[in-house]
């Protein structure tokens, strides 16, 4: 997974995590600023195969989740609902084509009928997104509010209370 961070998030939330935090808060700290760059994060992520690349509207749908996702982090941080924030990511992540799958001992999961590589990403997203909402830490993955910071963290308080990363409450 590219990049560690501060509070990490457990399991699949952890790639979620991660793709939020390619977008900095300092302007050219943007590790998805080209479809090169983009593609080559989605490599290293083991999201795209060495072959495939992006098309521009590709790259431009990317920017867009990962933005959309960002903005319901905030959202979570502020312990609000964003009504706006929840349809834009629910719209970016229909990209990803998710069927339901069973399998012969009735194991159900969610899974992308899409053939092409970059609907094969945003499901994986999608995927991670679900999986996470279901066991309950979801909503714990938030943005931190630390000055020039915007990071995605993980906030494991028991209250789940916290607003800033822990590089931004070490320096409060």
């Amino acid at each position: 997974m590219p990049a560690d961070h501060p509070n990490p998030a457990p399991g699949p939330l952890r790639l979620i995590q991660s793709f939020a935090s390619t977008r900095g808060t300092v302007p050219d700290s943007d590790a998805l600023r080209t479809r090169e760059e983009a593609a080559a994060w989605l490599h290293k992520a083991g999201l795209l195969p060495p072959e495939a690349g992006l098309t521009n509207s590709e790259h431009a749908a990317l920017l867009r989740l990962r933005d959309s996702i960002r903005e319901v982090l905030a959202a979570h941080t502020r312990g609000r609902r964003d009504a706006e924030s929840a349809a834009r990511l629910t719209k970016a992540l229909a990209d990803g084509r998710l069927v339901l799958t069973v399998d012969p001992a009735s194991a159900v999961q969610l899974a992308s009928a899409a053939r092409a590589s970059y609907p094969h990403v945003v499901a994986t997203f999608a995927v991670a997104v679900a999986d996470s909402a279901t066991s309950g830490t979801w909503s714990r993955l938030k943005a931190c509010t630390g000055p020039r910071c915007g990071r995605a963290f993980y906030d494991d308080s028991p209250a789940s209370d916290s607003r800033r990363c822990s590089t931004h409450v070490a320096r409060r």
